[in-house]
């Protein structure tokens, strides 16, 4: 079986290594624009990707955008994922950014995870092959661990 871990900087591939069992060869960095480095995976012959990652780039994948995430496409998918307009309220005129510390410290792993599945979602339609499984984990790079997963 092959198994690829697609990572955001080193901060992600750590907190990956520190719950999965997998060899240094197996980890590659996804650079600046993660949908390329997704796209370039196509045509490998990989049966498993994980992608570990920051929220903005997790958010990246889930409305596949190379570029930062508009506040539209974020409330969308926020929405989608579990939150009510009022919650949601106090974020129309907020940078994305905002939103995570709210739902991380606001005990709201539900819609993190939401939003993982949603990236997995994307992810596998995207690079279109039917044998392949993505697996999407959100690292807090404040916590400095994955707090949320698409497993």
């Amino acid at each position: 079986m092959n198994e690829l871990i697609l990572y955001q900087d080193e901060q992600a591939k750590k907190s990956h290594k520190e719950l999965f069992s997998l060899s240094d060869n197996c980890y590659l960095t996804a650079g600046e624009n993660i949908i390329e480095a997704l796209l370039k995976l196509s045509t490998r012959n990989i049966s498993r990707l994980h992608i570990s990652a920051g929220w903005e780039t997790i958010l990246k994948i889930a409305v596949w955008t190379p570029e930062r995430p508009s506040g539209g496409e974020v409330l969308g998918l926020m929405k989608k994922s579990g939150l009510s307009d009022n919650e949601l309220l106090p974020f129309l005129n907020s940078d994305i950014g905002d939103l995570f510390p709210r739902l991380y410290y606001g005990n709201r792993f539900d819609v993190l995870r939401r939003v993982c599945n949603a990236a997995k979602a994307k992810a596998e339609a995207k690079i279109g092959s039917k044998r392949l499984l993505v697996y999407c984990h959100l690292v807090s790079h404040e916590a400095r661990k994955i707090v949320a997963s698409s497993l």
